[in-house]
């Protein structure tokens, strides 16, 4: 193979790896000249094949360096190419045969073209603009429900302390129901049904509530009774309270004339549950 192919195969190999070896260059300086002597002193070449090599250090322009020491490695053998390529390095070997592209500096101008835009920032160097802070006076809510300072929660007090509410409830339903016999705004008609409504169910449900606690305190006082008297105490399941609550149930209901209704209003409900787990006719 001749000597031209050679040196250009080495220059397509340096071209290959000279980016790569750039961006590493900048991290680190070159060595000096009397460490480039102290690399080639080494090899098996005789100095008068490499006298432009090892006098890198001299005087002269890059241009010209370059294309004497293309001229000398011409000359060597690939043998020798190998070996001064094994000394020195491929990096500095790279560098030294083409040299060192210093990549051109862009300095960015942050300026708006038009006054009207939006001012373009670096995102890199985060500019924080300091704000004007209105102090505002702190102000402290407690939740007396919440509160350990207030006490603890006594259902049984709370509700006999405001047992009156309930009969102010009652008061307001009958100046309620009044009051719609004599409207005419539908909007307020609906407004004033809601609250009819509303607070029927909130006495219901407090006279249910006040049914069951009479309830406990007759098991109860059936139970001190029979301590009392030596026997043993029963003390009723979740399923014979059940069973009873609904037979009383049905007692007020048939007194009051309302059991078929509910009956059947019963079965309709279960009706359409059932129809719901039914599988459909397109199956």
């Amino acid at each position: 193979m001749s000597k031209k192919w050679k040196v250009e195969n080495l220059v397509e190999e340096a071209s290959d790896t000279e980016e790569s070896d750039v961006e590493q260059d900048e991290e680190r300086p070159l060595k000096s000249s009397d460490d480039d002597e102290d690399e080639l002193s080494g090899l098996d070449i005789p100095e008068a094949k490499l006298p432009v090599l090892r006098s890198i250090g001299s005087e002269r322009g890059e241009e010209a360096e370059k294309l004497a020491i293309r001229e000398e490695l011409s000359a060597l053998t690939f043998e020798e190419l190998q070996k001064l390529k094994e000394k020195i390095g491929s990096k500095k070997f790279n560098q030294t045969l083409i040299g060192v592209k210093k990549k051109p500096q862009v300095r960015t101008d942050f300026k708006r073209a038009n006054p009207n835009r939006p001012r373009e920032i670096s995102s890199k160097s985060r500019r924080i603009e300091p704000k004007v802070a209105i102090q505002v006076p702190k102000v402290f809510r407690s939740d007396p429900r919440f509160d350990n300072l207030c006490g603890e929660f006594h259902e049984k007090k709370f509700y006999k302390n405001y047992d009156f509410v309930n009969k102010m409830k009652e008061d307001e339903v009958k100046k309620l129901k009044e009051e719609l016999r004599e409207e005419t705004n539908p909007r307020r008609t609906e407004k004033i049904k809601y609250l009819i409504q509303r607070m029927e169910n909130q006495i219901r449900s407090e006279k249910m509530r006040k049914l069951e606690e009479e309830k406990q305190e007759e098991e109860k006082q059936i139970t001190i009774d029979a301590l009392k008297e030596g026997k043993s105490p029963y003390f009723a399941t979740k399923a014979a309270r059940k069973e009873r609550n609904l037979k009383e149930k049905f007692d007020s209901l048939k007194e009051e004339g309302r059991l078929n209704q509910y009956m059947a209003k019963k079965r309709k409900h279960n009706a359409q549950r059932d129809r719901r787990h039914m599988p459909s006719e397109d199956y």
